[in-house]
């Protein structure tokens, strides 16, 4: 053994070979104590793996030369070829009840250099860094001028050395032969960089080296010792690892634009006149107008979108509009609801009436009660009881008769037991209005609300019954339950939960029956407009919303039922078809498959509300259904953006670190990027997702952070390329 000796064995017992490093509480001491027992090597060979010996061993210690531990060779043979190596650290440790002992435990981090002690002999001597123990005592033999060093545990480890020692320090790397030894010298040279050492120099192996040669292998056949001194003199400064920034490439998908020939023109000049005074894509309104419709609609029709089958859909719309705060969501909602909240107040209006003429109904029944109370005691006065009980009866029943609550179109946050009750109340169906929808989404991803989830799941289907069951609340049975969604989304927002429904963890299909899910793109110039709503369209609009909801379409109980025409029926089919055969032939990821799906349902709905707003009466013909499939492929379009939402988010926010890095440290973590909350970086997947593409770009790169003797996990740290200049690239 090389190095410092170990104890005389004497009659020390030999326990069973352990042929695996011990994971334990056990802490490091380091430097190891004056007075502390020596290591022996019984303890060493008790860790040798199977089928080696132990060969060589080399003491670590610090810049002041005082002893930290040590790490042990084992080679196993291999026919004849070069011995396989392995290797184990030995500390001395402290237990957390005190108890000290040596132990096959490793350095913690940042862990010492193999060498550093004859750094402070030599202060001014060059230094040269090698791949391992061995290597560095044959350094130190063949390159006697300079000091060798070397980081523990191999080649892969060098960012987890302490490198400070040699700061200030003239270094020259040598690597092995071979691809390892070159990604060992990149790294080192990293390291050395951070630790101020005054240059740095690498050595570059000439041809004709067989793979894998060090400096402790003998020289090849045609070299000698000035060989090895060229290469020393002729070492090349050390490049700084840093590659070319490569520019940021926006991948968000292109979308169709909405054009008026996909809106009946009842509704379409209210529309565009909404998105010109609002300065917004008229996609929001246009969305917005048809989950409207839809609510006013509810379930009093049906569409049949096959001719003899009992396939039917109630024609329940889920919307979301998706952009950021600025591109006028809000406002494009709240005006094209206007006649939704109009029909609600008058429903509200004709309720109060209502129950101003209950109440006085209810003062003459508490009258007749009385009266007929009084005719109940004089019976039982005469023994007639039957007669009683008649008149009792009769009261009862009028007791249990239930004040109709106020009717509902439209519900804006309300718990699901309560909207399972005004689902009750109001059989026809609900608007479900959110305008910011990523609350209730977030809601409906936490495992503790995955009950909600199936309820809102069902809400899709429009015509299924539902049935809650609650202490507080008893029993509440829903007929069908019948829910359009509409609300606003920001990108940010919607990122991750469309990252979770790609990844499988909540791929149930909720995200995708947002089927009227658009995110267009915004005017490329705002302008100040200041004008009157349009007179003639907002009228027209409102029209359809009041012709809808006062005929006599049918009711909750006996739907009318529509069909396609027989040449829309063609259409129809023809179109499913070239869209099956698509799905089939694998071209599309899972989530994408399950979109497409479910497209017929939402394309047979909007094909009804078409015919319905255009007043057709009996069936759903060619010009309703051309419409409904001309949303179809623009749909489609809006899919590929939502769900390529992961990198256009990442791309976004990569984007808005490098504007505003100058606000974060000169090393910076994910966290430091995440206490900023800035747009679209609040949640930590989203800023890992950023982060992950600015080192795939090299804008910055990792560096990891050691653990301290604690252990636990390393905090990654990032440094900006230092070529990045002004601008966000």
């Amino acid at each position: 053994m090389s190095g410092e000796p170990f104890a005389p064995l004497g009659d020390e017992p030999l326990r069973p070979k352990v042929n695996r490093v011990s994971r334990d509480d056990w802490v490091p001491i380091l430097p190891v104590p004056d007075h502390s027992s020596k290591l022996t090597k019984a303890l060493i060979e008790r860790f040798t793996p199977d089928g080696a010996s132990f060969t060589a061993d080399w003491p670590y210690h610090d810049a002041e030369g005082r002893l930290l531990g040590y790490i042990a060779r084992y080679d196993r043979a291999a026919n004849g070829a070069k011995p396989k190596k392995e290797f184990r650290p030995f500390t001395y440790c402290q237990s957390p009840e005190g108890k000290r002992e040596w132990r096959c435990k490793g350095f913690p981090e940042p862990r010492p250099l193999y060498g550093i002690d004859r750094l402070r002999a030599r202060p001014n001597a060059p230094v040269i860094v090698v791949e391992g123990e061995k290597k560095v005592d044959a350094a130190n033999k063949r390159i006697p001028d300079h000091v060798a060093v070397s980081p523990p545990n191999g080649s892969k480890s060098a960012k987890k050395a302490d490198w400070s020692p040699l700061a200030g320090r003239e270094v020259i790397i040598w690597p092995d032969a071979d691809a390892p030894g070159t990604a060992f010298a990149d790294d080192v040279a990293e390291m050395l960089r951070r630790a101020g050492a005054s240059s740095i120099r690498t050595v570059r192996l000439p041809e004709g080296l067989h793979d894998g040669w060090d400096l402790a292998d003998d020289l090849p056949d045609g070299f000698d010792e000035a060989d090895l001194a060229a290469m020393l003199t002729a070492a090349e400064a050390a490049t700084d690892g840093w590659q070319d920034i490569q520019p940021i490439i926006s991948t968000l998908p292109p979308v169709p634009p909405l054009t008026r020939e996909m809106l009946p023109s009842a509704v379409c000049a209210y529309v565009f006149d909404i998105s010109e005074r609002q300065q917004a894509p008229p996609d929001f309104a246009a969305v917005t107008a048809l989950c409207a419709t839809a609510a006013v609609v509810g379930n009093r029709v049906v569409m049949a979108p096959k001719q003899k089958d009992n396939w039917e859909e109630a024609p329940n719309i889920w919307g979301a509009l998706i952009g950021s705060p600025s591109v006028g969501k809000t406002p494009s909602l709240k005006a094209a609801l206007g006649p939704v909240y109009a029909i609600q107040d008058l429903m509200r209006e004709a309720w109060q009436q209502g129950v101003k003429l209950s109440d006085v109904d209810e003062m003459l029944a508490e009258l007749s009660k009385k009266d007929v109370e009084a005719k109940a005691k004089q019976a039982i006065k005469k023994g007639n009881r039957d007669e009683a009980k008649n008149l009792l009866a009769r009261i009862s029943n009028d007791d249990k008769e239930d004040k109709q609550s106020c009717p509902r179109l439209a519900v804006n946050d309300a718990t699901v037991e309560k909207l399972g009750e005004l689902l009750k109340e109001n059989p026809r169906g609900l608007l479900h209005i959110r305008d910011e929808l990523s609350g209730l989404l977030a809601r409906l991803e936490k495992d503790e609300f995955q009950s909600e989830r199936a309820f809102y799941l069902e809400c899709y289907n429009g015509l299924g019954s539902y049935t809650f069951d609650r202490i507080s609340r008893g029993t509440i049975y829903i007929q069908k339950c019948t829910l359009s969604i509409i609300g606003g989304i920001q990108p940010s927002r919607l990122a991750p939960i469309v990252r979770a429904a790609t990844t499988g963890s909540n791929n149930d299909g909720l995200i995708q029956r947002f089927q009227l899910a658009v995110w267009p793109d915004p005017f490329p110039e705002w302008r100040w407009v200041d004008q009157h709503p349009d007179r003639s369209a907002r009228e027209a609009y409102e029209t359809v919303f009041q012709r809808l909801d006062e005929d006599p379409l049918g009711s909750t109980d006996n739907p009318t039922v529509y069909r396609f025409s027989a040449a829309a029926q063609d259409m129809f089919r023809r179109w499913i078809e070239e869209l099956h055969a698509e799905i089939r032939n694998g071209q599309h990821s899972e989530i994408m498959q399950s979109h497409l799906m479910k497209l017929p349902t939402s394309i047979a709905r909007l094909a009804l509300l078409f015919e319905l707003i255009d007043g057709g009466r009996f069936e759903v013909g060619q010009k309703a259904t051309a419409m409904a499939l001309t949303w179809a492929k623009y749909l489609r379009g809006h899919a590929n953006r939502i769900y390529g939402a992961g990198a256009a988010m990442a791309e976004d926010g990569a984007r808005l670190i490098i504007e505003r890095r100058d606000q974060l440290p000169a090393e910076f973590s994910v966290r430091d990027v995440q206490r900023k909350n800035w747009a679209g970086l609040s949640d930590r997947d989203a800023v890992v997702a950023a982060i992950e593409l600015l080192v795939t770009t090299n804008h910055c790169r990792e560096i990891p952070k050691p653990t301290g003797f604690a252990g636990g996990r390393p905090t990654s740290t990032f440094e900006w390329n230092p070529r990045l200049e002004g601008g966000t690239t």
